[in-house]
């Protein structure tokens, strides 16, 4: 994958390299190697692929951007977690 897609890709919500398993690596180096086109649809496809719906990822990918974007001094104690 070039420099510029991986700029795109650089939030990580999964474990890194070290505590992920071969299979996986595997797999992210493989979906790196597709044209975008083909990303893109599987991008569009990963909701039924890991058995989710749409509308249950992106209200999940709502609440964690808003849970950490949330820097109110009273919840300084969360910071750490």
């Amino acid at each position: 994958m070039d420099d510029a897609g991986k700029a795109t890709c650089q939030k990580q919500i999964l474990p890194d390299n070290k505590t992920m398993s071969k299979k996986l690596h595997e797999i992210e180096e493989a979906i790196g190697t597709l044209p975008l086109p083909e990303r893109l649809q599987l991008y569009k496809n990963m909701p039924q692929l890991i058995g989710r719906s749409a509308d249950d990822l992106n209200w999940q990918r709502l609440g964690l951007e808003n849970f950490f974007q949330d820097d109110a001094p009273d919840d300084a104690v969360y910071d750490s977690i």
